[in-house]
């Protein structure tokens, strides 16, 4: 193998690379989008109560589905550009993590939750698949958060991140268990959870920090493996 070969596979691999960062990128922008555009055009729901999948009933409903879509198929592709990265073993038992967040989000928009008011009832076929997805999803991403930063602090490339990625993936946790918490009385009365849009809305924009400063992140680290010049 040549030196232009090696340096050509190298520029191949980069801009690869950065074009998964960026489609990650572009996921949780898209979705970050529509979920405040939403706020706007559907006021009628309760910031602090009503959880952002009770969006997709509204007269703008489609909207939340493109939102969750962009999501999951962000995430799948920044689990790719970290696949390509992660060498540890821990690191990769984080990538099996990412990889059940991205499904469980990508489950949540192909099914849509029950309306709102239900907690006291059955719940439909595509409200318990959503509503599984959705819980299996947000515990997988702290766990993974924490492996793949990890299974990366001892990478040169990603040591300008590293730190921010920790701060983020304390916070994913500890946003969960506000979640949780707020879901309490569902299991205990049983009645309507509390807060549960308050506290999904700040578990929401955690995860999003975590995955958009992973992507810069692999964004940078490709740089410095894979110099284009």
């Amino acid at each position: 193998m040549t030196l232009e070969t090696t340096k050509q596979q190298g520029r191949t691999a980069s801009l690869l690379t950065t074009w998964l960062a960026y489609a990650c990128l572009l996921g949780n922008g898209c979705f970050t989008v529509i979920v405040l555009a939403l706020h706007l055009l559907q006021p009628e729901l309760s910031l602090y109560n009503e959880a952002v999948s009770y969006y997709v009933h509204g007269a703008h409903g489609w909207l939340l589905t493109v939102g969750l879509l962009s999501w999951g198929f962000g995430s799948v592709a920044l689990l790719i550009g970290l696949a390509r990265t992660v060498r540890t073993r821990v690191g990769n038992t984080g990538l099996w993590g990412l990889a059940v967040w991205s499904v469980g989000v990508i489950l949540g928009g192909l099914f849509r939750a029950d309306p709102p008011g239900q907690w006291n009832k059955p719940p439909s076929m595509a409200g318990l698949i959503h509503g599984n997805a959705a819980l299996i999803a947000f515990i997988a991403l702290p766990i993974a958060a924490f492996l793949l930063s990890r299974g990366l602090r001892r990478a040169p490339e990603w040591h300008t991140v590293i730190g921010i990625l920790y701060a983020l993936a304390i916070t994913t946790a500890i946003s969960l268990i506000a979640f949780f918490t707020s879901l309490l009385p569902v299991f205990i009365s049983p009645g309507p959870p509390m807060l549960l849009g308050l506290t999904e809305r700040i578990l929401l924009t955690a995860y999003v920090a975590w995955l958009c400063v992973a992507a810069i992140g692999l964004l940078r680290s490709s740089a410095n493996r894979f110099p284009m010049d």
